[in-house]
């Protein structure tokens, strides 16, 4: 025989080999009164957010860290290119960046304490 029919014979029997089977134990789950969850798998919290603001023009575009945060970097991207930010500010523990006017958005980089 050739190979690629070899291949479908293979298939098919494993197909009907698998239906049989398949009702058999359908028959025995159906009998059971537990159920099995499986556990969702974990969530990664980055320890680094990211912020970003695009209110420039009109204030500066103030982007602060949580209590919880440090400001890591702070990033004025404009039409012309990225400078870091051009001021940053503390006020009651907490960090704030801003940038100028000609600045589109600020992008912010908090870490967790």
């Amino acid at each position: 025989m050739r190979s690629s029919t070899m291949i479908l014979l293979s298939a098919a029997v494993a197909v009907v080999l698998f239906l049989a089977a398949g009702g058999r134990n359908e028959a025995a789950q159906g009998d059971r009164t537990e159920t099995s969850l499986t556990p969702a798998p974990a969530v990664v919290v980055s320890p680094i957010r990211a912020i970003t603001s695009e209110s420039c023009a009109s204030d500066g575009c103030p982007a602060t860290c949580g209590s919880n945060e440090a400001l890591v970097s702070a990033i004025c991207v404009g039409v012309t290119g990225a400078k870091f930010s051009e001021a940053i500010r503390v006020e009651e523990g907490v960090m704030t960046a801003t940038c100028g006017s000609s600045a589109n958005n600020i992008v912010v980089l908090c870490a967790r304490k």
